[in-house]
């Protein structure tokens, strides 16, 4: 897998009306950001360069596989069902299923990063998030950051209730009222807060 399947991949998520091209940028714009400032913060973790850009890259097609979703469940006006819930949860599964799929056994860290992004970007550091319920730190780390900024973007662009500020979103997700985050995401988060406010302006 490569770039030219990325890029493939953001035009089928774009063209199949499953996420906007700005979300998938942004999420793409924050996770470069968070992975720089745990490299800087821990500087043991082996979050190299290359890692960095594989993260981002890998960021863009999170959400690949709602594709597989049924039709009508993503545009449901309101409260999904715990049965639509439940259905809407397997995302996280299919996308790991297609990067399994386009492997080609070269690129075995970027289809990894990939893999674990689509698959874990919902899991929580209490134990509390889908599809696994998997805690702490068996949760990847490239997971965490893509799920975080995939929450920070939903909260001020998508958040279908109130537009919400952005120091009231970084407020919202270190405090966990958006799920656990890890000790160290959160010091992450506080080490770039204005350099991702800075991407809504620049964007703005």
């Amino acid at each position: 897998m490569n770039n030219s399947y990325i890029n493939l991949l953001n035009d089928m998520i774009v063209q199949g009306s499953v996420e906007s091209r700005e979300h998938m940028w942004y999420v793409q714009q924050y996770s470069a950001i968070l992975a720089e400032s745990y490299s800087k913060l821990f500087r043991n973790s082996r979050m190299t360069t290359e890692k960095q850009k594989l993260i981002a890259l890998a960021a863009s097609i999170h959400d690949i596989g709602k594709l597989s979703m049924p039709d009508g469940l993503l545009d449901k006006a309101g409260i999904m069902s715990m049965y639509e819930f439940s259905l809407y949860k397997k995302h996280t599964i299919k996308g790991g299923q297609v990067i399994k799929s386009l492997s080609n056994g070269r690129d075995k860290d970027f289809e990894r990063i990939c893999y674990n992004v689509c698959v874990y970007h919902h899991e929580k550091y209490d134990g509390s998030g889908y599809p696994y319920g998997i805690k702490a730190d068996k949760i990847p780390v490239e997971a965490q950051i893509v799920g975080i900024a995939d929450i920070y973007d939903t909260l001020v662009h998508h958040n279908f209730k109130e537009k919400i500020d952005p120091g009231r979103a970084f407020y919202m997700i270190v405090n966990g009222e958006c799920g656990g985050i890890s000790p160290k995401m959160v010091r992450c988060l506080e080490e770039c807060r204005w350099e991702l406010e800075g991407v809504l302006y620049k964007s703005a």
